[in-house]
């Protein structure tokens, strides 16, 4: 006789239930190729740059100009020249804990940084392993008219391609603007993150041929930065046709638009920062200065 299933409430019962575990659940989130992980196959983990490679492809045809300056002379000149004796790590304002009297403090989220809006980085002393150096340029196209004819937005993104060589990415409207007619997730821009050879060439551009050409440009602000080692710059406009890729073919862009080109480095903080960008030809001026006078 087979008894009817009843649904009890003892110790037996927990047997049936699933068990917990305190271990985040990993396994089926990270896929894992196993059969790479075996020592047969490690001729087939190895880069197609690498020269060790059975399909090795160079990538790199040319030498960089401007990574061979900075370790043949800039390199060692920053270093001397920020090089401080007997310095000390300065910690930087970083998220406060609760105190512990306080019955809700257990999952709530730190308080922020004393007198700043967001946490603060340590800042090292400098020395051979930590010499700054400049490890991207990030390029931001925003435009007005681009939200309110749309095919601009087409003309921005060649724009960029062409002065980058690199495929733009599509900025958005992340909120609603009713003052611009904006609306979230329409079209506004676009963005390049630049490194490696791409940057080199970018960079030699700007401050060659670019900057020299700009009769208002005085140099970039001394105010410009983020505490963090960023520095930007901003170009109009009527400063991009001055680029030999949209000055010799003025007619495929009659119309430009300006972006900010920020500089990403490694540096601690701003001084630092500056004095690399100098180095590469960027000057800087205190806007402040004729004012005094």
């Amino acid at each position: 006789m087979i008894k009817p299933w009843i649904r009890t409430f003892s110790t037996s019962s927990s047997l049936l239930r699933a068990g917990y575990s305190s271990v985040e659940p990993v396994h089926h989130l990270v896929k894992v190729n196993k059969a790479a992980l075996s020592p047969r196959y490690e001729e087939v983990l190895i880069p197609k740059d690498d020269i060790r490679s059975l399909g090795f492809k160079p990538t790199e045809f040319e030498q960089d100009r401007v990574k061979e300056h900075y370790q043949n002379t800039l390199q060692s000149d920053l270093l001397l020249a920020l090089y401080e004796h007997d310095a000390q790590t300065i910690e930087g304002q970083k998220r406060r804990r609760w105190e512990p009297d306080s019955p809700y403090a257990l999952y709530r989220h730190l308080r922020k940084a004393r007198h700043v809006n967001r946490p603060q980085r340590d800042i090292h002393p400098i020395g051979p392993e930590n010499v700054p150096q400049l490890t991207g340029i990030a390029i931001s196209l925003y435009s007005k008219e681009i939200v309110q004819e749309p095919l601009w937005n087409i003309a921005a993104r060649l724009q960029l391609a062409q002065l980058t060589n690199i495929k733009p990415k599509q900025l958005k409207n992340k909120v609603n603007y009713q003052a611009w007619k904006l609306r979230r997730g329409k079209k506004c821009g676009a963005k390049v993150m630049l490194t490696g050879q791409e940057m080199s060439r970018f960079l030699t551009t700007l401050t060659e041929l670019v900057l020299p050409r700009i009769r208002t440009f005085k140099g970039i602000k001394e105010t410009s930065g983020d505490r963090n080692g960023n520095i930007s710059l901003g170009l109009e406009a009527a400063d991009v046709k001055f680029f030999p890729e949209i000055e010799h073919f003025q007619d495929l862009y009659p119309k430009t638009f300006g972006f900010h080109v920020t500089f990403k480095t490694t540096a601690r903080t701003d001084e630092a920062a500056k004095a690399l960008l100098s180095s590469f030809g960027l000057p800087f001026y205190d806007p402040k200065a004729k004012e005094n006078k």
